[in-house]
């Protein structure tokens, strides 16, 4: 029984001491929880894959619509883009001789594919994209400073996932049922992406949106991506509606005008 690092004050303890007073607090803490509570440490569990798994999904999804090619957008849907079934066979992101293992994730099929890093939007919670991922962590009824931060959280989080996968990220959703979370979130994210770019005038991932650029340049235009005006004036006028016939009276003007 190791009693003499009680008995001391830590500040004095040499270096080498201190670390071995370190381990055994993390010890005991761990105990503490898993053997004392461990409904708390399964909610906790619990929470960490919920949150991480929607994080890995958005993330895999911004990656995948970041490499997708600019002229292909116009002319085919999100599903025949889909990062599951359609992953890129060549990827401009991905330099040949670099070290690319952070990038390297195995889906549930065991196959290994290749999700570079995209930056999230600049402008935070202005996008949508980043509201959708924070929405199904915290809920519809988290209060502002909750939102905040979540921002940061995510923030934190996606600038080290640009390193890898971390440990306990792999074994959280390492497991069948997990890897098939992930790729559902995947789906949905890019789906939802995809749809915000085309449809809605949202800023794409920062490599689609240098490739765009660069056709532009070229006097290139790409057909069937809305601007954020166009978007806009898009909802703000109804829908023509059509007067059936029974509802015009004699002089020609609607029953309900």
């Amino acid at each position: 029984k190791i009693t003499w690092y009680n008995q001391l004050s830590y500040a004095t303890l040499p270096l080498p001491k201190r670390k071995i007073v370190n381990s055994i607090r993390s010890f005991q803490f761990q105990f503490q929880f898993q053997y004392q509570f461990p409904n708390i440490m399964s909610r906790r569990r619990g929470e960490f894959e919920h949150r991480t798994s929607i994080f890995e999904g958005a993330y895999r999804a911004w990656s995948h619509l970041g490499g997708v090619d600019p002229t292909s957008l116009s002319s085919t849907t999100a599903a025949e883009l889909d990062p599951l079934s359609k992953p890129h066979v060549s990827d401009s992101r991905i330099k040949p001789g670099e070290d690319n293992k952070a990038c390297v994730v195995t889906e549930a099929d065991g196959v290994k594919r290749m999700y570079p890093y995209e930056p999230l939007p600049r402008t935070g919670l202005s996008h949508p994209f980043v509201q959708a991922i924070i929405s199904p962590w915290l809920g519809p009824d988290a209060e502002q400073d909750d939102i905040q931060l979540g921002l940061t959280t995510l923030r934190t989080w996606w600038q080290h996932r640009r390193k890898g996968e971390s440990t306990s990220a792999k074994q959280a959703l390492g497991t069948e049922k997990m890897r098939s979370v992930v790729e559902g979130y995947t789906r949905h994210f890019f789906n939802l992406a995809h749809y915000m770019v085309m449809n809605d005038g949202e800023q794409p991932p920062r490599s689609l949106t240098g490739k765009i650029k660069a056709l532009e340049k070229n006097g290139e235009k790409l057909l069937g991506m809305r601007s954020k005006e166009e978007a806009a004036a898009n909802r703000t006028i109804p829908p023509k509606r059509e007067i059936p016939a029974e509802e015009i009276d004699e002089g020609g003007k609607g029953a309900g005008a």
